[in-house]
């Protein structure tokens, strides 16, 4: 048999010890002419010991680079912002691609073994062979090629991308799933969000008139019974008879204390949630309304201090009737004001009809029901080619004073009271004070109304350019017009609710004439 002349021997009975200086790879193919690393590379590595630089991991045996994030403690202020509340998305992500080894990239740490393609040459040693013979593993980039056993063969990148000694990773058949870690959720669910809020629907005043209607009524009905009652035992021995009494009085005390609180809590609610709060004002003062709220509360809570005793005084018991009978006689002008303002709607001709070709006097007509200065709005006439302008009503709204107005008047009759203008000149003396005034209006055209206009403010202030007034001719044919159809609209929902029959909210026990609740 023919001897074998190989310059290589054949198996190897045993790898060197890890802590021999690096040699030349064993068959490999193309051969190579020099060390790969060298003494000089291996110094290049950071200093510190492995086991300095595993304990920052915090995993033993594994470097991650990245910690798990921890809860992120927010100042009481920052905790609503939106803004602060997703920095903590940032180390959720960085944890996770880590992990992941998406950041890692060709020659991630934690990556699987790569399997070899193309031919390699005859007696080339496994992939557990060289795992176990290279002592310094290089990190690699985009630009640097490989050969089948993972080395580098560019020069240029010789020490560049030098780690520390694998005796310290694990082979790299493990991979990061067999460490028994918490569950990790992916970037896409974020664990940092906040529980949202549930917010309610806005009240229907229907609904919570009847609801104050109805705990007025209840409370009425306890307080005739109290004046009609009479506590029982009084013809027994007196002691007997005052003890009965006193626990009598405790049923009919804390009954009346029931009651009368469901009918503060519902005109509370009422009060706070009404729509126009102007027009229930005009009615009652704010002022007047709660302090009526608190000579109430007051009672009852005299009442419940001396517990009961002696029973209900009558002076306790007109004082919170005649309350009752006062948010009686509120709803009831209310109700007779909002009469009123329905029948002064039917009244208006430009709610409907046919009006082609006759838009300005339609618009003209809207802005004046609406207009609180007492001059009345000029007629609003065309500006044709010829006609001199500005026209009468054009320089009326040149200072942009009379739109404010007309604007938060318009806002007022609303049913969404917002973007109300609350800042403004009313000395329009100076130009720059008209051109804020009328950009002051632009703006809540578009925030309120959703009407974008297009106006030269300066060409108006000034009055020198024919084509500014006709921009803001359309501009104001545009702006209330969006106005009219949405306050038309919202009037067309409003007695489309109130048609609807609302639904009663005291619940009927059934009881047979004459027998009192309180039995």
């Amino acid at each position: 048999m023919a001897e074998d002349t190989s310059p290589f021997p054949i198996d190897r009975p045993g790898s060197p010890s890890p802590w021999v200086s690096p040699s030349l790879a064993i068959l490999s193919c193309p051969q190579l002419d020099r060390s790969v690393s060298t003494a000089s590379s291996v110094s290049s590595v950071s200093g510190r010991s492995s086991s300095s630089r595993l304990s920052d991991s915090g995993v033993p045996g594994r470097r991650r680079g990245y910690m798990r994030p921890q809860a992120t403690v927010f100042a009481d202020s920052a905790r609503h912002r939106e803004s602060v509340m997703n920095l903590g998305t940032i180390a959720h992500l960085q944890y996770y691609f880590a992990r992941t080894g998406l950041l890692d990239g060709k020659g991630a740490q934690l990556a699987k073994a790569r399997k070899t393609s193309g031919t390699s040459c005859p007696g080339t040693p496994t992939t557990e062979t060289l795992n176990t013979l290279s002592y310094l593993s290089i990190s690699t980039d985009k630009d640097s090629a490989y050969n089948g056993s993972g080395l580098a063969l560019d020069d240029a990148h010789h020490g560049d991308g030098l780690v520390e000694s694998p005796i310290d990773q694990e082979d790299a058949s493990s991979s990061w799933e067999d460490y028994q870690e918490p569950m990790m959720l992916p970037p896409t669910v974020s664990t940092y969000k906040n529980t949202p809020v549930y917010v309610s629907p806005p009240p229907d005043m229907v609904v919570l008139r009847r609801e104050l209607l109805e705990a007025i009524e209840d409370a009425l009905k306890v307080l005739t019974e109290l004046e009609k009652g009479q506590a029982p035992g009084l013809e027994k021995d007196s002691a007997t008879a005052e003890s009965e009494s006193q626990g009598w009085y405790e049923i009919q005390g804390l009954h009346l204390l029931d009651v009368v609180t469901l009918a503060i809590r519902a005109a509370k609610n009422y009060y706070t949630a009404h729509e126009h709060p102007q027009r229930l004002y005009s009615i009652k003062s704010e002022r007047q309304i709660r302090s009526e709220l608190y000579q109430v509360l007051d009672v009852l809570k005299r009442l419940a201090a001396r517990n009961f005793a002696g029973g209900v005084k009558s002076s306790e018991r007109e004082s919170i009737t005649s309350w009752a009978l006062s948010i009686c006689q509120l709803l009831e002008t209310e109700e007779e004001k909002e009469r009123l303002e329905q029948e002064e709607r039917e009244r208006w001709s430009w709610r409907e009809g046919d009006w082609s070709g006759k838009e300005r006097e339609r618009e003209l007509l809207f802005l004046r029901s609406f207009d609180p200065n007492p001059e009345q709005l000029p007629a609003w006439t065309e500006p044709s080619e010829g006609a001199q302008l500005p026209t009468p009503f054009l320089e009326a709204l040149q200072n942009g004073l009379r739109l404010i107005h007309l604007h938060n008047e318009l806002v007022k009759k609303s049913r969404r009271h917002f973007e109300e203008i609350k800042t403004y000149h009313t000395d329009t003396a100076k130009p720059y004070r008209c051109a804020e005034n009328l950009r002051y209006w632009i703006k809540a055209a578009e925030l309120r109304w959703d009407v974008k206009l297009d106006v030269d403010v300066m060409g108006v202030v000034h009055g020198t350019d024919d084509a500014a007034w006709r921009k803001l001719d359309q501009a104001l044919l545009a702006w209330s017009k969006g106005v009219r159809e949405e306050i038309i609209s919202e009037w067309k929902e409003q007695r489309k609710a109130s048609q609807k029959k609302t639904p009663t909210l005291r619940i009927d026990a059934g009881l047979q004439p004459g027998v009192s609740s309180m039995a």
